[in-house]
Protein backbone atom coordinates (compact mmCIF):
# COMPACT_ATOMS: atom_id res chain seq x y z
CA UNK A 1 0.00 0.00 0.00
CA UNK A 2 2.89 2.01 0.31
CA UNK A 3 2.00 3.08 -3.38
CA UNK A 4 -0.25 5.57 -2.33
CA UNK A 5 1.62 7.76 -0.54
CA UNK A 6 4.20 7.62 -3.03
CA UNK A 7 2.04 9.33 -5.65
CA UNK A 8 1.38 12.93 -6.12
CA UNK A 9 -1.26 14.35 -4.53
CA UNK A 10 -3.09 15.30 -8.16
CA UNK A 11 -2.35 11.76 -9.71
CA UNK A 12 -4.48 10.01 -6.79
CA UNK A 13 -7.25 12.77 -6.57
CA UNK A 14 -7.59 14.13 -10.19
CA UNK A 15 -9.69 11.83 -11.91
CA UNK A 16 -12.99 11.66 -9.54
CA UNK A 17 -11.93 14.62 -6.86
CA UNK A 18 -10.18 17.77 -8.30
CA UNK A 19 -11.02 20.35 -5.50
CA UNK A 20 -7.59 20.32 -3.35
CA UNK A 21 -9.70 20.15 -0.25
CA UNK A 22 -11.76 17.30 -1.62
CA UNK A 23 -8.24 15.86 -2.79
CA UNK A 24 -6.82 16.23 0.88
CA UNK A 25 -10.03 14.54 2.12
CA UNK A 26 -9.81 11.39 -0.21
CA UNK A 27 -6.70 11.72 0.23
CA UNK A 28 -6.88 11.04 3.82
CA UNK A 29 -9.63 8.56 4.04
CA UNK A 30 -6.99 6.31 1.17
CA UNK A 31 -4.32 6.33 3.35
CA UNK A 32 -6.37 5.35 6.73
CA UNK A 33 -7.66 2.16 4.79
CA UNK A 34 -4.01 1.46 3.30
CA UNK A 35 -2.85 1.97 6.52
CA UNK A 36 -5.45 -0.62 7.97
CA UNK A 37 -4.50 -2.71 5.64
CA UNK A 38 -0.68 -2.75 6.01
CA UNK A 39 -0.15 -2.36 9.37
CA UNK A 40 -1.71 -5.74 10.09
CA UNK A 41 -1.58 -9.32 8.48
CA UNK A 42 -4.70 -9.63 7.35
CA UNK A 43 -4.82 -10.74 3.76
CA UNK A 44 -7.11 -8.17 1.35
CA UNK A 45 -10.49 -10.18 1.72
CA UNK A 46 -12.20 -10.87 -1.72
CA UNK A 47 -14.93 -8.04 -2.63
CA UNK A 48 -18.46 -9.47 -1.75
CA UNK A 49 -20.76 -9.90 -5.04
CA UNK A 50 -23.87 -8.39 -3.35
CA UNK A 51 -22.27 -4.82 -2.32
CA UNK A 52 -21.71 -1.22 -3.51
CA UNK A 53 -18.36 -0.38 -2.43
CA UNK A 54 -17.17 2.65 -4.36
CA UNK A 55 -19.26 2.93 -7.34
CA UNK A 56 -17.48 4.53 -10.05
CA UNK A 57 -19.27 3.03 -13.51
CA UNK A 58 -23.09 2.38 -14.29
CA UNK A 59 -25.15 1.90 -17.60
CA UNK A 60 -28.68 0.69 -18.11
CA UNK A 61 -29.69 -2.15 -20.23
CA UNK A 62 -31.64 -1.34 -23.69
CA UNK A 63 -34.42 -3.60 -22.32
CA UNK A 64 -34.81 -1.28 -18.74
CA UNK A 65 -34.25 -5.06 -16.64
CA UNK A 66 -30.95 -4.03 -15.20
CA UNK A 67 -28.84 -1.29 -13.95
CA UNK A 68 -24.96 -2.13 -14.32
CA UNK A 69 -22.90 -0.60 -11.71
CA UNK A 70 -19.00 -1.13 -11.23
CA UNK A 71 -17.78 -1.00 -7.50
CA UNK A 72 -14.27 0.08 -8.34
CA UNK A 73 -12.01 -0.88 -5.22
CA UNK A 74 -10.54 2.75 -5.32
CA UNK A 75 -9.12 2.36 -1.65
CA UNK A 76 -7.60 -0.99 -1.93
CA UNK A 77 -9.66 -2.27 0.70
CA UNK A 78 -11.15 -5.22 -1.58
CA UNK A 79 -8.46 -7.80 -3.82
CA UNK A 80 -10.56 -6.92 -7.00
CA UNK A 81 -13.48 -4.38 -8.38
CA UNK A 82 -16.64 -5.38 -9.46
CA UNK A 83 -19.46 -5.69 -12.29
CA UNK A 84 -22.88 -6.24 -10.94
CA UNK A 85 -26.19 -5.88 -12.01
CA UNK A 86 -29.53 -3.85 -9.94
CA UNK A 87 -32.27 -5.96 -10.79
CA UNK A 88 -34.83 -2.69 -11.85
CA UNK A 89 -37.93 -5.11 -11.64
CA UNK A 90 -37.24 -6.02 -8.32
CA UNK A 91 -36.57 -2.33 -7.46
CA UNK A 92 -39.90 -1.24 -8.68
CA UNK A 93 -41.71 -4.33 -6.42
CA UNK A 94 -39.34 -2.89 -3.35
CA UNK A 95 -40.50 0.93 -3.81
CA UNK A 96 -44.27 -0.14 -4.11
CA UNK A 97 -43.91 -1.55 -0.63
CA UNK A 98 -41.64 0.36 1.36
CA UNK A 99 -41.65 -0.95 5.50
CA UNK A 100 -41.52 1.75 7.54
CA UNK A 101 -38.49 3.75 9.30
CA UNK A 102 -36.22 1.73 11.65
CA UNK A 103 -37.48 -1.43 9.92
CA UNK A 104 -35.21 -4.04 8.99
CA UNK A 105 -34.83 -4.65 5.66
CA UNK A 106 -35.44 -8.22 4.14
CA UNK A 107 -35.66 -10.18 1.03
CA UNK A 108 -39.41 -9.57 1.21
CA UNK A 109 -39.04 -5.50 2.30
CA UNK A 110 -35.60 -4.63 0.82
CA UNK A 111 -36.74 -1.28 1.01
CA UNK A 112 -37.63 1.54 4.15
CA UNK A 113 -38.54 4.99 4.58
CA UNK A 114 -35.87 7.46 6.52
CA UNK A 115 -38.96 9.28 8.53
CA UNK A 116 -42.41 9.11 8.83
CA UNK A 117 -44.64 10.35 5.99
CA UNK A 118 -45.57 8.92 2.72
CA UNK A 119 -42.79 11.32 0.61
CA UNK A 120 -40.14 10.75 2.98
CA UNK A 121 -36.76 9.31 1.00
CA UNK A 122 -36.70 5.76 0.61
CA UNK A 123 -33.34 3.63 1.71
CA UNK A 124 -33.06 0.12 0.05
CA UNK A 125 -30.66 -2.77 1.09
CA UNK A 126 -28.70 -3.29 -2.41
CA UNK A 127 -28.24 -6.97 -0.88
CA UNK A 128 -31.51 -8.15 -1.28
CA UNK A 129 -31.49 -6.34 -5.29
CA UNK A 130 -28.13 -7.31 -6.72
CA UNK A 131 -28.16 -10.08 -8.92
CA UNK A 132 -24.98 -12.11 -7.31
CA UNK A 133 -24.61 -14.83 -8.79
CA UNK A 134 -23.98 -12.87 -11.82
CA UNK A 135 -21.12 -10.60 -10.78
CA UNK A 136 -17.64 -10.50 -12.06
CA UNK A 137 -14.19 -9.84 -10.81
CA UNK A 138 -12.44 -7.09 -12.31
CA UNK A 139 -8.75 -5.15 -11.72
CA UNK A 140 -8.74 -2.91 -9.10
CA UNK A 141 -9.52 0.65 -9.96
CA UNK A 142 -12.65 -0.10 -12.27
CA UNK A 143 -14.13 3.03 -13.82
CA UNK A 144 -16.64 3.57 -16.51
CA UNK A 145 -18.68 1.00 -18.98
CA UNK A 146 -18.00 1.74 -22.82
CA UNK A 147 -20.92 -0.81 -24.63
CA UNK A 148 -20.37 -2.12 -27.87
CA UNK A 149 -23.00 -4.34 -29.85
CA UNK A 150 -20.59 -6.86 -31.90
CA UNK A 151 -23.02 -8.42 -33.43
CA UNK A 152 -25.12 -5.48 -34.62
CA UNK A 153 -27.85 -3.42 -32.37
CA UNK A 154 -30.07 -6.62 -31.51
CA UNK A 155 -27.18 -8.68 -30.27
CA UNK A 156 -25.69 -9.19 -26.91
CA UNK A 157 -23.98 -6.34 -25.11
CA UNK A 158 -19.94 -6.34 -24.76
CA UNK A 159 -18.30 -4.27 -21.88
CA UNK A 160 -15.23 -2.57 -21.95
CA UNK A 161 -14.19 -0.99 -18.58
CA UNK A 162 -10.72 0.64 -17.68
CA UNK A 163 -9.25 0.23 -14.60
CA UNK A 164 -6.42 2.86 -13.28
CA UNK A 165 -4.59 0.68 -10.59
CA UNK A 166 -4.50 -2.73 -11.92
CA UNK A 167 -3.67 -0.94 -15.32
CA UNK A 168 -5.87 -2.30 -17.60
CA UNK A 169 -8.75 -2.39 -20.24
CA UNK A 170 -11.49 -5.23 -19.30
CA UNK A 171 -14.17 -6.59 -21.43
CA UNK A 172 -17.37 -8.59 -20.55
CA UNK A 173 -19.92 -10.35 -23.11
CA UNK A 174 -23.36 -9.37 -21.50
CA UNK A 175 -26.57 -11.50 -21.93
CA UNK A 176 -29.31 -9.89 -20.64
CA UNK A 177 -33.25 -10.14 -20.77
CA UNK A 178 -35.02 -11.75 -17.93
CA UNK A 179 -32.35 -13.61 -16.81
CA UNK A 180 -28.76 -12.68 -16.68
CA UNK A 181 -25.22 -13.90 -17.72
CA UNK A 182 -21.74 -12.31 -17.59
CA UNK A 183 -18.74 -13.78 -19.21
CA UNK A 184 -15.30 -12.45 -19.22
CA UNK A 185 -13.63 -16.22 -18.98
CA UNK A 186 -14.19 -15.87 -15.25
CA UNK A 187 -12.66 -18.45 -13.17
CA UNK A 188 -14.83 -20.31 -9.87
CA UNK A 189 -13.83 -17.24 -7.93
CA UNK A 190 -15.59 -15.02 -10.77
CA UNK A 191 -12.28 -13.35 -11.83
CA UNK A 192 -11.87 -12.51 -15.44
CA UNK A 193 -9.28 -13.97 -17.71
CA UNK A 194 -5.94 -12.63 -19.55
CA UNK A 195 -7.42 -12.90 -22.75
CA UNK A 196 -10.24 -10.85 -21.20
CA UNK A 197 -8.30 -8.08 -19.83
CA UNK A 198 -6.19 -5.56 -22.11
CA UNK A 199 -2.89 -4.80 -21.08
CA UNK A 200 -0.53 -4.58 -23.93
CA UNK A 201 -0.18 -3.11 -27.30
CA UNK A 202 -1.29 -5.66 -29.81
CA UNK A 203 -2.13 -7.71 -26.95
CA UNK A 204 0.96 -9.28 -27.09
CA UNK A 205 3.33 -10.15 -23.86
CA UNK A 206 6.49 -8.05 -25.42
CA UNK A 207 3.89 -5.14 -26.36
CA UNK A 208 4.55 -2.03 -24.80
CA UNK A 209 1.89 -1.54 -21.70
CA UNK A 210 -1.40 0.35 -21.60
CA UNK A 211 0.15 3.78 -20.16
CA UNK A 212 -1.29 4.15 -16.41
CA UNK A 213 -4.39 6.31 -15.63
CA UNK A 214 -6.96 5.43 -17.97
CA UNK A 215 -9.81 8.03 -17.65
CA UNK A 216 -12.99 7.77 -19.47
CA UNK A 217 -13.36 4.87 -22.23
CA UNK A 218 -15.86 5.29 -25.19
CA UNK A 219 -17.05 3.25 -27.87
CA UNK A 220 -17.38 4.99 -31.55
CA UNK A 221 -20.58 6.09 -32.16
CA UNK A 222 -20.63 6.50 -36.03
CA UNK A 223 -20.11 2.68 -37.00
CA UNK A 224 -16.40 2.60 -36.64
CA UNK A 225 -15.24 -0.18 -35.20
CA UNK A 226 -13.13 1.56 -32.49
CA UNK A 227 -13.11 2.53 -28.45
CA UNK A 228 -11.11 5.59 -27.28
CA UNK A 229 -9.06 5.74 -24.10
CA UNK A 230 -7.62 9.06 -23.00
CA UNK A 231 -5.57 8.84 -19.88
CA UNK A 232 -5.64 11.49 -17.15
CA UNK A 233 -1.61 11.84 -17.09
CA UNK A 234 1.40 11.58 -19.53
CA UNK A 235 -0.60 12.67 -22.11
CA UNK A 236 -1.23 9.61 -23.79
CA UNK A 237 -4.16 8.36 -25.79
CA UNK A 238 -5.21 4.95 -26.43
CA UNK A 239 -6.75 3.07 -29.40
CA UNK A 240 -8.58 -0.10 -29.18
CA UNK A 241 -9.66 -2.24 -32.24
CA UNK A 242 -12.70 -3.86 -31.46
CA UNK A 243 -12.85 -6.65 -34.18
CA UNK A 244 -9.19 -8.07 -33.12
CA UNK A 245 -8.26 -11.47 -34.40
CA UNK A 246 -9.19 -12.76 -30.62
CA UNK A 247 -11.37 -9.89 -28.99
CA UNK A 248 -10.68 -5.99 -28.60
CA UNK A 249 -7.06 -4.92 -29.26
CA UNK A 250 -4.92 -2.25 -27.87
CA UNK A 251 -3.88 -1.09 -31.52
CA UNK A 252 -2.38 2.31 -30.73
CA UNK A 253 -0.89 3.94 -28.01
CA UNK A 254 0.03 7.88 -28.50
CA UNK A 255 2.04 9.90 -26.30
CA UNK A 256 2.53 13.65 -26.05
CA UNK A 257 -1.11 13.79 -27.36
CA UNK A 258 -2.47 16.10 -24.79
CA UNK A 259 -0.84 19.43 -24.07
CA UNK A 260 0.98 20.08 -20.82
CA UNK A 261 -0.97 22.52 -18.24
CA UNK A 262 -0.23 26.17 -19.80
CA UNK A 263 -0.76 27.65 -15.82
CA UNK A 264 1.13 26.04 -13.84
CA UNK A 265 4.37 24.24 -13.13
CA UNK A 266 2.91 20.84 -13.38
CA UNK A 267 3.49 20.18 -16.66
CA UNK A 268 0.63 17.66 -16.38
CA UNK A 269 -0.60 16.37 -19.71
CA UNK A 270 -3.69 14.27 -20.16
CA UNK A 271 -7.23 13.68 -21.25
CA UNK A 272 -10.80 12.88 -19.69
CA UNK A 273 -13.50 11.97 -21.95
CA UNK A 274 -13.82 11.86 -25.77
CA UNK A 275 -16.93 12.78 -27.93
CA UNK A 276 -17.50 11.90 -31.83
CA UNK A 277 -19.11 14.21 -34.62
CA UNK A 278 -21.20 13.18 -36.80
CA UNK A 279 -20.22 13.36 -40.73
CA UNK A 280 -22.46 14.39 -43.56
CA UNK A 281 -20.95 12.90 -46.83
CA UNK A 282 -22.61 15.97 -48.77
CA UNK A 283 -20.67 18.00 -46.41
CA UNK A 284 -18.20 16.20 -44.49
CA UNK A 285 -15.45 17.58 -42.17
CA UNK A 286 -12.15 19.23 -42.78
CA UNK A 287 -9.96 16.73 -45.11
CA UNK A 288 -13.07 13.65 -44.26
CA UNK A 289 -14.03 13.24 -47.66
CA UNK A 290 -16.82 10.61 -48.12
CA UNK A 291 -16.89 10.48 -44.41
CA UNK A 292 -14.01 7.46 -44.00
CA UNK A 293 -12.83 7.83 -41.31
CA UNK A 294 -14.19 9.15 -37.47
CA UNK A 295 -13.49 12.96 -36.45
CA UNK A 296 -13.32 13.11 -32.45
CA UNK A 297 -12.90 15.58 -29.78
CA UNK A 298 -11.39 14.55 -26.69
CA UNK A 299 -11.23 16.66 -23.43
CA UNK A 300 -8.02 17.83 -22.06
CA UNK A 301 -7.53 17.26 -18.27
CA UNK A 302 -5.24 19.86 -18.11
CA UNK A 303 -5.49 22.36 -20.53
CA UNK A 304 -8.91 24.12 -21.18
CA UNK A 305 -9.47 22.73 -24.70
CA UNK A 306 -10.67 20.05 -27.12
CA UNK A 307 -8.24 18.00 -29.07
CA UNK A 308 -9.18 16.76 -32.45
CA UNK A 309 -8.48 13.20 -33.71
CA UNK A 310 -9.48 11.18 -36.24
CA UNK A 311 -8.72 7.42 -37.11
CA UNK A 312 -6.85 5.88 -40.02
CA UNK A 313 -8.83 2.91 -40.26
CA UNK A 314 -7.22 0.96 -42.11
CA UNK A 315 -4.09 0.87 -40.33
CA UNK A 316 -5.72 1.52 -36.71
CA UNK A 317 -3.77 4.15 -36.35
CA UNK A 318 -4.49 8.01 -34.29
CA UNK A 319 -4.21 11.14 -36.16
CA UNK A 320 -3.53 14.23 -34.35
CA UNK A 321 -5.85 17.12 -36.05
CA UNK A 322 -5.17 20.36 -33.80
CA UNK A 323 -6.67 22.21 -30.19
CA UNK A 324 -9.66 24.26 -30.21
CA UNK A 325 -9.49 26.59 -26.56
CA UNK A 326 -12.62 26.59 -25.00
CA UNK A 327 -12.24 29.53 -22.16
CA UNK A 328 -10.79 32.61 -22.71
CA UNK A 329 -6.76 33.21 -21.34
CA UNK A 330 -7.72 35.24 -18.52
CA UNK A 331 -9.75 32.48 -16.62
CA UNK A 332 -8.79 32.30 -12.96
CA UNK A 333 -5.57 29.68 -12.10
CA UNK A 334 -5.71 27.30 -9.19
CA UNK A 335 -2.85 25.31 -8.77
CA UNK A 336 -3.46 21.15 -8.82
CA UNK A 337 -7.12 21.73 -10.20
CA UNK A 338 -8.01 19.89 -13.94
CA UNK A 339 -9.48 22.16 -16.14
CA UNK A 340 -12.00 19.87 -18.46
CA UNK A 341 -14.40 17.29 -17.72
CA UNK A 342 -16.88 15.24 -19.71
CA UNK A 343 -18.49 16.26 -22.75
CA UNK A 344 -21.19 15.41 -25.43
CA UNK A 345 -23.20 15.85 -28.56
CA UNK A 346 -26.09 18.18 -27.49
CA UNK A 347 -28.32 16.85 -30.05
CA UNK A 348 -26.82 13.26 -31.62
CA UNK A 349 -29.60 13.67 -34.18
CA UNK A 350 -28.41 16.87 -35.65
CA UNK A 351 -24.63 16.88 -34.29
CA UNK A 352 -24.00 20.99 -34.41
CA UNK A 353 -23.17 21.62 -30.77
CA UNK A 354 -21.10 20.13 -28.46
CA UNK A 355 -21.41 20.41 -24.23
CA UNK A 356 -18.01 20.20 -22.03
CA UNK A 357 -17.74 20.25 -18.88
CA UNK A 358 -15.03 22.70 -16.98
CA UNK A 359 -13.82 21.98 -13.13
CA UNK A 360 -12.29 25.03 -13.03
CA UNK A 361 -13.87 27.47 -13.14
CA UNK A 362 -16.79 25.10 -12.73
CA UNK A 363 -18.81 25.15 -15.77
CA UNK A 364 -20.87 24.73 -18.58
CA UNK A 365 -19.81 25.33 -22.29
CA UNK A 366 -21.67 25.40 -25.30
CA UNK A 367 -19.56 24.88 -28.58
CA UNK A 368 -20.49 25.40 -32.06
CA UNK A 369 -19.64 22.43 -33.83
CA UNK A 370 -21.41 22.90 -37.11
CA UNK A 371 -19.65 22.44 -40.67
CA UNK A 372 -19.70 24.67 -43.78
CA UNK A 373 -17.89 24.69 -46.83
CA UNK A 374 -15.87 21.84 -45.09
CA UNK A 375 -15.04 23.34 -41.93
CA UNK A 376 -16.13 22.94 -38.58
CA UNK A 377 -16.89 26.61 -36.81
CA UNK A 378 -15.02 25.37 -33.55
CA UNK A 379 -16.63 28.85 -31.72
CA UNK A 380 -17.99 28.99 -27.88
CA UNK A 381 -21.30 29.93 -27.70
CA UNK A 382 -22.21 30.86 -24.37
CA UNK A 383 -20.90 29.07 -21.14
CA UNK A 384 -22.89 29.15 -17.68
CA UNK A 385 -21.82 28.60 -14.11
CA UNK A 386 -22.60 25.08 -11.84
CA UNK A 387 -21.79 24.13 -8.85
CA UNK A 388 -18.67 22.98 -7.34
CA UNK A 389 -16.50 20.72 -9.21
CA UNK A 390 -18.58 19.36 -11.80
CA UNK A 391 -17.02 16.46 -14.03
CA UNK A 392 -19.50 13.66 -15.56
CA UNK A 393 -21.84 15.16 -17.88
CA UNK A 394 -25.77 13.38 -19.09
CA UNK A 395 -27.62 14.48 -21.91
CA UNK A 396 -31.52 13.56 -21.05
CA UNK A 397 -33.92 13.36 -24.46
CA UNK A 398 -37.11 12.51 -23.56
CA UNK A 399 -39.42 12.15 -26.50
CA UNK A 400 -41.62 15.72 -26.67
CA UNK A 401 -39.92 16.94 -23.78
CA UNK A 402 -37.42 19.82 -23.39
CA UNK A 403 -34.37 18.11 -23.33
CA UNK A 404 -31.91 18.59 -20.37
CA UNK A 405 -28.40 18.41 -19.32
CA UNK A 406 -27.29 16.95 -15.81
CA UNK A 407 -23.75 17.24 -14.20
CA UNK A 408 -22.49 15.92 -11.15
CA UNK A 409 -20.67 18.09 -9.00
CA UNK A 410 -18.28 16.14 -6.98
CA UNK A 411 -17.28 19.22 -4.47
CA UNK A 412 -20.63 20.54 -3.53
CA UNK A 413 -22.38 16.80 -3.28
CA UNK A 414 -24.96 17.97 -5.93
CA UNK A 415 -26.30 17.45 -9.40
CA UNK A 416 -26.36 20.48 -11.70
CA UNK A 417 -30.04 20.16 -13.77
CA UNK A 418 -29.30 22.53 -17.33
CA UNK A 419 -32.33 23.63 -18.98
CA UNK A 420 -31.01 22.86 -23.02
CA UNK A 421 -33.53 25.49 -24.16
CA UNK A 422 -32.86 28.18 -22.04
CA UNK A 423 -29.28 27.06 -21.16
CA UNK A 424 -29.47 28.00 -17.80
CA UNK A 425 -29.67 25.82 -14.24
CA UNK A 426 -32.87 25.38 -13.33
CA UNK A 427 -31.83 22.87 -10.01
CA UNK A 428 -29.26 21.83 -8.36
CA UNK A 429 -29.99 18.25 -6.39
CA UNK A 430 -28.26 17.19 -3.52
CA UNK A 431 -27.13 13.82 -3.62
CA UNK A 432 -24.75 11.24 -1.31
CA UNK A 433 -21.02 11.68 -0.89
CA UNK A 434 -18.75 11.59 -3.76
CA UNK A 435 -21.10 11.93 -6.46
CA UNK A 436 -19.84 10.78 -10.08
CA UNK A 437 -21.24 8.33 -13.03
CA UNK A 438 -25.00 8.53 -14.17
CA UNK A 439 -27.05 6.50 -15.99
CA UNK A 440 -30.43 7.96 -17.36
CA UNK A 441 -33.78 5.19 -17.72
CA UNK A 442 -35.99 6.20 -20.19
CA UNK A 443 -38.64 3.93 -19.35
CA UNK A 444 -39.08 4.65 -15.98
CA UNK A 445 -37.73 8.62 -16.17
CA UNK A 446 -35.67 7.82 -13.29
CA UNK A 447 -31.82 9.34 -13.35
CA UNK A 448 -29.72 6.64 -11.20
CA UNK A 449 -26.11 8.59 -9.66
CA UNK A 450 -23.41 6.80 -8.67
CA UNK A 451 -21.45 8.72 -5.35
CA UNK A 452 -18.46 7.00 -4.39
CA UNK A 453 -17.79 8.03 -1.45
CA UNK A 454 -20.39 6.96 0.51
CA UNK A 455 -20.86 3.79 -1.73
CA UNK A 456 -24.66 4.48 -2.58
CA UNK A 457 -26.74 5.29 -5.27
CA UNK A 458 -29.17 8.10 -5.80
CA UNK A 459 -32.29 7.57 -7.46
CA UNK A 460 -33.88 10.79 -8.77
CA UNK A 461 -37.51 11.42 -10.41
CA UNK A 462 -37.23 12.76 -13.54
CA UNK A 463 -41.16 12.81 -14.38
CA UNK A 464 -42.30 15.85 -14.83
CA UNK A 465 -46.26 14.96 -13.77
CA UNK A 466 -44.44 14.01 -10.63
CA UNK A 467 -44.54 16.33 -7.72
CA UNK A 468 -40.93 15.18 -6.80
CA UNK A 469 -39.56 16.16 -10.10
CA UNK A 470 -36.30 16.52 -9.85
CA UNK A 471 -35.78 15.54 -6.29
CA UNK A 472 -33.88 12.34 -4.98
CA UNK A 473 -37.11 9.50 -4.82
CA UNK A 474 -34.45 6.54 -3.11
CA UNK A 475 -31.26 5.81 -2.05
CA UNK A 476 -29.81 2.00 -3.12
CA UNK A 477 -27.33 1.39 0.18
CA UNK A 478 -28.27 1.96 3.86
CA UNK A 479 -27.16 5.64 5.66
CA UNK A 480 -24.07 5.77 7.27
CA UNK A 481 -24.81 4.05 10.72
CA UNK A 482 -27.81 2.72 9.78
CA UNK A 483 -28.70 -1.21 10.47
Amino acid sequence: MAEIAAQPRAVRCSQHVPKQSDCSRLLAWCLAAACGLSCNSHEIPEPARDELHLPTGMLVSPDANWLFVVSSDLDRSRSHSTLSAVDLRALDGALADVAGPGAEPSEARPCRQTTDGASSPVECDPRFLLAADATVLLPRGAGNIAVDYPAGPGGPMRFLIPSTIDVAVSWIDVFAGNSLRMDCGQDSSGVCDADHTLERLGNNPNGSRLPADPARISVDTQGFRFAYVPHLFGGNISLIDLDGAYGPEITDIEDEFFLPDPLTETEYAGGFAVAQLPCDPENPPDRLAACDNPYLFATQRHWPAFRMFTVATGLGLILGRGNVALLGPNFRVVEDRPYTGDAALEDPAVGDRMLAVHTTPPSLTRVDVSVADNRIANEVIETIGLCNYPNILEVYRPEGEQPLAFVTCFGDNELAVVDLGAFAVIREVPLGDGPNDMAADLQRRKLYVANVQDSTISVVELDRTSPRFLQVVAQLGLSPGAS
